[in-house]
This record gives structure tokens, sequence and C-alpha cells, in this order.
């Protein structure tokens, strides 16, 4: 029984972990971030990090590869111990693809005369960026033309329609009367 609590244990010990990264004082939450968004479109995420280490600590962020189209907020910032600081991952990218980095959390003591090693974690940051959509002009151009044309092309037909049935009142006459004979087109202008 007590084998069985231990593997409980364990396992449950191991799931937790895996959405955390932890260093010599350092503790981030999530492990891995994944974006999936349109190019040209802003989209945030958020990391926690927390302070485990028995000192005040000073930590710095920054990202590996991308800085360009990848922000951090606040990028540094210091934490008593135990503290938590939540930091904004806010992601704008112009091009298309899949894309991978790291965003790399360091601790720094804030006693510079003693000898300072900093420790880190790395954040796993994966993007897929799909393409940016048409723009908006060509596609509301495309429904109005997907609706008003079948409308334009049903009004042509019944203009036509209606045209042809209308006749001119002298031409309801026909032949009887010969005085309105001046306003009847010639022959050569029935042709065309």
């Amino acid at each position: 029984m007590i084998n069985k609590i231990k593997k409980v244990f364990w396992i449950v010990l191991l799931v937790i972990s895996f959405n955390q990264v932890q260093a010599a004082g350092i503790g981030v939450t999530p492990a891995k971030l994944y974006f999936e968004q349109q190019a040209g479109i802003k989209k945030s995420a958020y990391l926690e990090v927390k302070n485990l280490s028995k000192e005040p600590v000073i930590f710095n962020l920054y990202v590996d590869e991308f800085e360009d189209q990848i922000f951090l907020e606040p990028y540094n910032f210091r934490l008593e111990v135990g503290e938590k600081q939540k930091v904004k991952v806010t992601l704008k990218s112009e091009k298309a693809g899949i894309y991978a980095t790291n965003i790399s959390v360091v601790a720094q003591d804030l006693d510079r005369r003693k000898f300072n090693v900093s420790t880190g974690v790395k954040v796993s940051l994966e993007m897929k960026i799909s393409p940016a959509p048409a723009n908006q002009f060509f596609q509301i151009l495309k429904i109005l033309t997907i609706i008003l044309l079948p409308l334009i092309i049903v009004a042509i037909v019944v203009i036509v329609i209606i045209k042809r049935k209308k006749r001119k009142w002298y031409q309801k006459l026909g032949d009887s009367v010969d005085l309105l004979v001046h306003h009847k087109k010639p022959w050569w202008k029935k042709l065309f």
C-alpha cells in the first residue's frame, strides 16, 4: 500500500513539474508558451516569475531571437523572498511561418560585493503565424459582387422586357394614320 502511495506521489509531482520551470532561486510558470495567430495581429500571454531564493533578487528577462517581434513587460524587476511577478509577453509578427525561440529569465543577486553567479531559466516559445487576410476593401468588394451581380442582371432583364412591351403611342395606331409617318424610322435605321 505504501509503494502505491509513493508511486502516486511521484506521478503527481512529475505532472506538476511539467508546467513549471525551476532553477536555483527561480520559478517560472508556464514552462512553454505557444502563439497561433495571423500576421500583423498582436497577441499576448503571461508568464509568472517567482523568487524561490532566500534573498531579494533582480530578474532580467530577454528574448533570445526575434526581439523586434516579441515584447516583454516588464523586462526587469526586483522580487523579495517568495514574491511573484506577472510578465506580459506580446507577439506581433508581420511574416508568416513557424518559429521557435526562448525567453531567458536571469536572476541576479542584489549584493554586488559578493561573488555573484547568475542563475537562469529558459522558457520555450513557439509561434505559428499564418498569412494575413486579404485587404478588407477587396473582401467587401467580392461580397458585394456576389450579392449585387445577380440583382443587376435581373434588373437589366426586367428593364429590357418592359421596354419591349411598352410601345410608342403612334406605333399602337399602326398604319391607319399617315400623318405620323415622319415619326417612323427610315428602313436603313431599322437594320442597325
